[in-house]
């Protein structure tokens, strides 16, 4: 870690308001934008990011500086952000019941839809992800992007490995039914 933010969070840990001023802006952009995972509207994604930082304040003392900083604050972020998805919803009630687990396995993309996706923008995916119902996005972006397992995103979220399969499962078929009409589209065009 360079010395200009070992001596920032030095000062933080005594409550100096310029070294958490600066601290705040040093980590701004990196915590945005794994907030802007779960987030769509930049207000939401800031206002997580800030409940993430003061957690990140008032853990300081237990950061120990062998450790890269960047993943401490990622971890504290997304833990964060599973959280305020706790306190806000009650998505065990909104459960879409499945059969059996084999009507869970891993929906894989054709290749036409592939090459949908190899020729969409990060802009346009991050859309498509973003209009996911809430469940389904948490669970993908915890297991598509941070590498969760489903057990982990089970206990995260205080729902079963099933549910969080469930989630995955029902967020890869809206995907590929959005990907199908964008390359119907394309076909058209």
């Amino acid at each position: 870690m360079d010395r200009k933010l070992t001596k920032i969070i030095s000062q933080c840990r005594k409550n100096d308001r310029q070294a958490q001023f600066d601290l705040y802006h040093h980590c701004f952009d990196y915590l945005l934008a794994i907030c802007f995972r779960y987030k769509k509207q930049r207000e939401d994604a800031v206002s997580l990011l800030n409940d993430a930082f003061l957690k990140i304040l008032l853990n300081l003392d237990s950061y120990d500086e062998k450790q890269d900083f960047l993943p401490w604050i990622s971890s504290i972020t997304v833990r964060t952000a599973i959280d305020e998805y706790r306190r806000e919803k009650r998505y065990k009630e909104q459960t879409d019941l499945k059969e059996t687990d084999a009507e869970l396995e891993e929906p894989h993309l054709n290749p036409g839809l592939v090459k949908v996706v190899d020729e969409m923008s990060a802009e346009e995916v991050k859309e498509l992800i973003y209009h996911l119902p809430e469940p389904e996005r948490m669970v993908f972006v915890l297991y598509e992007w941070e590498g969760y397992q489903h057990k982990e995103i089970a206990s995260k979220l205080d729902c079963s490995e099933r549910s969080s399969k469930r989630y995955l499962n029902k967020a890869k078929e809206l995907l590929r039914r959005e990907l199908s009409h964008k390359q119907a589209l394309k076909k058209v065009i």
